[in-house]
């Protein structure tokens, strides 16, 4: 099961939480939850398997980005 683990108004914030979870060997998924795809605003999900939450919260955690 796919679990929230962190929600942002930056696609950049968001992208690099992914990019830091990619490399730690964490699976993720970027969703956008709101707002409009043309002007690239609204919030950002990032989600990881309800397995890998305690790694992802402590890799936010350690890289700052919360």
């Amino acid at each position: 099961m796919w679990t929230v683990v962190y929600i942002s108004q930056s696609i950049q914030t968001s992208e690099k939480l992914v990019e830091v979870l990619s490399e730690n060997a964490v699976i993720s998924r970027l969703r956008r939850s709101s707002g409009s795809e043309e002007k690239k605003c609204g919030c950002y999900e990032v989600l990881v398997p309800s397995t890998e939450l305690e790694k992802a919260q402590d890799l936010m955690i350690e890289n700052e980005l919360f």
